[in-house]
């Protein structure tokens, strides 16, 4: 950038471009821990009936044929 008559009003320019930057990128975050806590609310928390509602089930093979 080079310095002349309006270096100044460019300097300014260039500030609220990057405040409005800063603003968005707010915004977006704040949405993503939504996002967040909705899916940790939904898939970590346990059911009405105390048993665990983890997808993820832990646990050993997986035998699809019998002995």
């Amino acid at each position: 950038m080079k310095i002349g008559i309006n270096w100044h009003l460019k300097f300014r320019q260039e500030i609220d471009s990057l405040k409005k930057e800063v603003e968005n990128l707010k915004i977006r975050n704040a949405i993503l821990k939504r996002k967040l806590t909705k899916y940790e609310n939904n898939n970590i928390r346990t059911t009405g009936n105390r048993q665990d509602n983890n997808p993820v089930e832990p646990g050993g093979r997986i035998y699809t044929k019998g002995n």
